[in-house]
């Protein structure tokens, strides 16, 4: 049977996979972020499958907020105060 966690978990991994795999194609980005909402996607679904819910939500609500981060600024690289003063 399929749990709420198992949904979100699931929903989350497989839009930041597609996002990677998007990226990957036109870009060089970096695959740890993505690495970080995956393993959150895992520990919290084994979370919330234990009786963890609440915990197991945090996780990934913060999962979720990692993805934004990701979708919204995949320049993140290039935040940085050194490359702003070479931009100027």
């Amino acid at each position: 049977m399929f749990s709420i966690f198992d949904i979100y978990a699931l929903t989350l991994l497989a839009i930041s996979l597609l996002l990677f795999l998007r990226r990957y194609v036109t870009h060089d980005p970096p695959v740890y972020p993505y690495l970080i909402i995956a393993c959150t996607c895992f520990v919290s679904n084994r979370l919330g499958e234990a009786g963890g819910g609440v915990f197991a939500l945090t996780l990934l609500i913060a999962a979720s907020f990692s993805l934004m981060g990701c979708l919204f600024h995949p320049d993140w690289r290039s935040m940085s105060r050194r490359d702003l003063r070479r931009n100027r």
